[in-house]
């Protein structure tokens, strides 16, 4: 795919693998929605929908800022209608947003607001990007979806003693699952859309420097130095545009780890 002209929506572009996506995106003449669930920055962690607008415009880009909470068809549907309207087509969607956030309390006790929670972000948040950004895609002949996953979705070895390993996974029971049923989702949806010239392909950034990781690593929760830098996942997102024929990578999980192996 020849990059130049297109127009994409990424979304948790605020920060992270998302902004980077972002960024190297508009450097190639596309021109970009950058999209986040808010607009001010929360907390610690650095990062608005508007520095990274205003980022990619300095690189001498196109882009639009929209506040958008995935868990919200509303804000799906503006979204798209808003990237629409501001460029006059759609051909990439980088469903890059996820709620991580998790809770270490065993299956009995586990909240099942947050199970829930984390299904509207991760898996019906796509779902619905998905099912509303086709018709545009159909539309300018074909397009390409990148959904982001996680090894998180692997199945495990079950361990017959004390606790099993088990108190280590207690915080991804959510995330993993939801992982998993993203992994299945694209891959289900992808032959249907082949006839349409579309592609929909899962990446697995795998262990990345995120300024989260960073942030942790500061407070000594993990050790962020044996992580890949986050230029790494962006480049298989590229290869994966760019190819003659994307199509090739269509209901796929392609891992960072894998690809950048050696």
């Amino acid at each position: 795919m020849d990059l130049n002209g297109k127009a994409a929506i990424v979304t948790g572009a605020s920060r992270g693998i998302g902004r980077q996506i972002a960024l190297e995106l508009g450097r190639r003449g596309v021109s970009v929605a950058v999209a986040a669930r808010s607009v001010e920055q929360k907390g610690r962690l650095p990062g608005t929908v508007g520095e990274t607008v205003g980022m990619i415009e300095a690189a001498g880009g196109r882009a639009i800022a929209v506040q958008a909470d995935v868990t919200r068809e509303a804000d799906i549907g503006r979204l798209v209608d808003e990237t629409v309207q501001a460029f006059g087509r759609l051909d990439i969607v980088i469903n890059n947003a996820a709620d991580t956030r998790g809770v270490t309390t065993p299956i009995e006790a586990y909240p099942r607001d947050v199970w829930l929670r984390q299904f509207d972000s991760n898996v019906h948040g796509p779902f619905t990007m998905i099912s509303l950004a086709v018709p545009h895609l159909r539309a300018q002949g074909g397009g390409v979806i990148v959904n982001l996953t996680s090894s998180s979705a692997e199945l495990t070895e079950v361990k017959r003693e004390p606790g099993g390993g088990a108190h280590h996974q207690l915080n991804l029971i959510g995330y993993g699952a939801t992982k998993a049923a993203l992994n299945r989702l694209s891959n289900a949806v992808a032959p249907y859309l082949v006839a349409d010239n579309i592609a929909v392909v899962c990446l697995d950034p795998g262990g990345t420097r995120t300024e989260l990781m960073e942030m942790m690593g500061e407070r000594g929760l993990i050790d962020p130095s044996h992580a890949h830098p986050m230029a790494w996942p962006v480049e298989d997102v590229l290869t994966i545009l760019t190819a003659d024929d994307p199509l090739q990578y269509a209901g796929q999980i392609l891992r960072t780890d894998e690809l950048h192996a050696g």
